[in-house]
């Protein structure tokens, strides 16, 4: 905390012979009484001292002490004094009831009306050592004088604490802001501060020195206030650095001294304000000077200025003669003030535009063609100058406004031509005149408004154009022009029939030929509006209405003789030409036809409407071209094309045996269905998801249901696909079949129903009793292909044996037959089982499976018949092509 010091005061006291004015004199503190006095007494109740002096402090470090009194006499008056043999006491920032003296290192009371004050010390520099505080504190009574009061001393020593080591804070750098002041710009000191501990700066001491006396006032302030600076002073200053724990060295600056402020001249100004040409110029303003220095007018300079040229000759002037201004100059002065000893900046009047004393001139005008104005018309100003004095007019200026605002292209020009104007725009002028000395007001003519022109018809069409006929639409075409671009709006339109105004026409751009008649004569006239008015009108010449051709409205061709319930032409019935036709002039129309079939002309078929069925096939082109002519020759021909479509095939199926035995085989043929145009060319059948081609397959099938789809495709591609499903009951198979080897000898056993069953044995396991079906996947290259067994026994038992023909795994399935049908549905662990036959002793060579040469000689035969099926069904398809 920076210290502060008090400047003590010595005051003579004068001692008066009374008691009670030597109290009184003390009330207000006394130094050098820190081991009591003896001019306050009488009372035994002595008080005691408090204090919080430091027992060790630390170099540099400021304290705040903190002293009082307990017991004494009653009341709340007192004073103290304390004494300390080294450092510094300051008041503090407390409620100021303390002064220090000018050493610094005592204080005492202000006012008796405590027993408790509140002190600084900072401790000495480093090596100090110990310091002895010496305190004295008084109980006054508050009687008036200095009886009955008490007083006690007390001493106190604190020892420099030795483990703090400070290192003093530096300044550098300091120096004057600016450099050469003046009061205007003000002194202050800028210094840098650095501290090798790297304490933050505290209490740094500042001591300005003004004409080398000390100006306490402003002590320790990097400023100095600018009241207290005047030109000419003497000015030094000294910084002692603090870092809170102590000072560094002082540095010290060479005195400054302060320099001149340089001289204003404000609020010129040149009078009159608006001069006339016979008017005198003065020139004034107010001089300022800071420092108080009084203007030199003997070096002051004043400079003149005629439109923008110093006008040397009136250099110090403050006036200019009327004889040396005319009407119309720009007059400027400037002035640049003197203290003697600077000059200061220069100042500017601002300029005066100098007035004429002639009397000026005026101007009438107006626009010639006033009030409402066409965009064809041009715009004149007419107008008329007059000078009282007399005086010839030497210049004119004219200005041209449209809707407000200055159209420059016009400017001095007394006439607009009318490319220039638009509908709805305001136009007026403004003209002025001058006499060589002064220019006259602006007068104002009164505005002109420009209004719509009607637009004019440039011209128009009776369309179509060429012959007209009864069959023709009437339309008109006109086009217009318009002076103002206005779109066409309103227009009216009027049509004339031989010579008569039919109005309930009027508007209409377009009149059907439903109301046209042959030899009426026809016009049209249209009136031109542009939304605002109509123009001038326009008229076609008349036309004639002609004969009109007939027309072919349609062409229908069918297979039916029936106009309202027609069918799509096919090959089982005739093709026939179905017209209808209209002749505007209702007159009878004669019809002619022209049969192509597949893009060749039939010539036998010329004039008939119908081509018989037994020229039609599926698939062909015909196109017919009908003429109509009326009996004025007139004609019209309108073709139509068809092609003759194919009639799809009707699948149909049926199945064999019907009803289907679960498990056994069955045919599901598809002979049954047809094609009433063509023939049939490929049979798919979907049987469970599973897809085969041909007319005739056999499945076996079993229990549940079954989806059967069937889509046959004839020779030009059209397709029929029928769909249902079957249920097949439980399958009717021998079940629980089991097998055992005693000695040599197979027996068999099962369960069932049946009265006739069929034994099969193979090496292999056995999935199925015919063979490969078109049902069965596929076995891959290489792979066995299952053959259809011949049963190695039958029986009606339920029960069956025989020697093991060989010494290996046999495989054997029991199957049932059914109303004569065998049921081959084959159940491993039901009707299939296995037997190992390793183990009987081969008495001879290996026997001959009969069973598999049988099935080879069955096979053979079996593929020899479908080859001859084949071939015949190959026949007959032929045939039936040819057919």
């Amino acid at each position: 905390m920076a210290s502060r010091r008090v400047v003590s005061v010595a005051i003579i006291i004068i001692l008066l012979s009374s008691v009670s004015q030597v109290a009184i004199a003390n009330s207000n503190g006394r130094f050098n009484s820190y081991n009591g006095c003896n001019c306050h007494g009488g009372s035994a109740a002595s008080p005691t001292p408090t204090h919080n002096f430091p027992s060790t402090y630390s170099p540099g470090q400021t304290y705040s002490l903190s002293i009082g009194m307990t017991g004494g006499v009653s009341g709340s008056k007192g004073g103290f004094n304390l004494h300390v043999s080294d450092g510094t006491l300051a008041t503090g920032v407390g409620i100021m009831n303390t002064q220090i003296n000018s050493a610094a290192n005592q204080a005492t009371h202000q006012f008796p009306d405590y027993r408790s004050w509140g002190i600084e010390w900072t401790a000495p520099s480093s090596g100090s050592g110990t310091v002895t505080f010496s305190l004295a504190v008084m109980a006054a009574n508050g009687n008036g004088n200095n009886g009955g009061d008490g007083w006690a001393t007390v001493s106190f020593q604190s020892s420099e604490d030795s483990g703090s080591t400070n290192t003093p804070p530096e300044v550098s750098s300091v120096s004057y802001m600016p450099s050469e002041p003046t009061k205007e710009t003000g002194l202050s000191v800028s210094y840098n501060y650095y501290d090798a501990d790297g304490d933050f700066e505290q209490g740094t001491r500042i001591h300005w020195f003004r004409d080398g006396l000390r100006v306490t006032q402003i002590d320790d302030l990097t400023d100095v206030p600018s009241s207290l600076i005047s030109k000419g002073q003497s000015w030094s200053v000294e910084v002692t650095p603090n870092d809170g724990n102590e000072f560094g060295d002082t540095v010290s600056l060479n005195p400054v001294t302060i320099g001149n402020t340089l001289p204003i001249a404000r609020s010129l100004s040149i009078s009159p304000e608006s001069p006339m040409d016979d008017d005198d110029l003065t020139l004034s303003w107010d001089y300022y000077d800071l420092d108080g220095d009084p203007e030199d007018p003997q070096q002051t300079q004043i400079y003149w200025f005629l439109d923008g040229s110093r006008v040397t000759e009136l250099d110090g002037e403050l006036t200019v003669s009327s004889f040396m201004i005319r009407s119309g100059d720009e007059w400027e002065a400037s002035v640049t003030p003197s203290d003697s000893s600077e000059y200061g900046d220069t100042a500017f009047s601002g300029k005066v535009v100098i007035g004429s004393s002639n009397t000026g001139p005026s101007v009438s005008a107006f626009i010639s063609t006033s009030g409402n104005t066409l965009t064809t018309d041009s715009l004149q100003l007419i107008y008329t100058p007059y000078d009282p004095d007399g005086d010839e007019i030497q210049s004119t200026e004219i200005r041209w406004y449209r809707d407000s605002v200055m159209v420059a292209t016009f400017n001095d020009e007394t006439i607009v031509h009318p490319s220039f104007t638009s509908k709805g725009e305001s136009w007026e002028s403004h003209v002025r005149v001058f006499d060589g000395l002064v220019w006259s007001d602006w007068s104002v003519t009164l505005p002109v408004s420009i209004v719509n022109t009607p637009p004019v018809v440039t011209n128009i069409s009776l369309i179509p154009e060429g012959k007209l006929t009864t069959d023709s639409d009437l339309n008109v075409l006109w086009e217009q022009y318009d002076e103002d671009g206005d779109l066409e709006f309103g227009s009216q339109i009027r049509w004339w029939v031989d010579g008569e105004w039919v109005t309930e026409y009027d508007g209409m751009t377009s009149i059907p030929a439903s109301e046209v008649d042959r030899d009426e004569h026809w016009s049209v006239q249209v009136i031109p509006g542009d939304g605002e008015g109509l123009g001038t009108s326009m008229k076609t010449n008349s036309r004639v209405i002609e004969n009109a051709n007939p027309e072919i409205l349609e062409i229908l061709l069918h297979g039916s003789a029936s106009v309202e319930m027609p069918t799509p032409p096919d090959s089982l019935s005739d093709l026939i030409a179905v017209t209808v036709t209209q002749d505007p002039d209702d007159e009878p129309v004669e019809l002619d036809y022209t049969w192509s079939r597949d893009g060749f002309v039939i010539p036998d078929l010329e004039g008939s409407d119908r081509v018989d069925q037994i020229r039609l096939e599926p698939g062909q082109e015909w196109e017919v071209i009908v003429t109509a002519t009326d009996p004025w020759g007139l004609s019209a021909n309108l073709s139509a094309h068809t092609i003759i479509s194919n009639i799809a095939p009707v699948a149909s199926w049926t199945v064999t045996p019907s009803p289907p035995l679960p498990g056994s085989l069955a045919t599901f043929d598809a002979i049954s269905s047809t094609d009433p145009d063509g023939v049939i060319s490929v049979y798919t059948w979907v049987i469970d998801g599973v897809e085969v081609s041909g007319s005739r397959v056999d499945v076996i099938l079993g229990p549940g249901p079954h989806s059967i789809e069937l889509t046959v495709l004839d020779n030009l591609q059209s397709a029929s696909t029928t769909a249902s499903t079957i249920v097949y009951g439980d399958v009717q198979t021998t079940t629980s079949l089991v097998a055992n080897l005693n000695g040599e000898q197979v027996s068999l056993s099962w369960q069932g129903t049946s009265g006739d069953y069929r034994i099969y044995r193979s090496t292999s396991p056995i999935s199925s009793v015919v063979g490969l079906t078109m049902f069965d996947e596929q076995p891959n290259w290489g792979e066995e292909i299952p053959q259809p067994l011949q049963p190695v026994g039958t029986t009606e038992y339920l029960e069956w044996s025989e020697p093991a023909p060989v010494a290996t795994d046999l495989y054997y399935a029991v199957t049932s037959v059914v109303d004569g049908r065998e049921v081959v549905w084959i159940v491993d662990g039901e009707n299939h089982v296995n037997i190992d036959a390793s183990s009987i002793a081969s008495s001879g060579p290996e026997p001959v499976d009969e069973t598999s040469q049988l099935t080879t000689t069955l096979i053979s035969g079996a593929m020899a018949s479908l080859g001859i099926i084949s071939l015949a069904i190959a026949i007959y398809d032929n045939r039936r092509k040819l057919k």
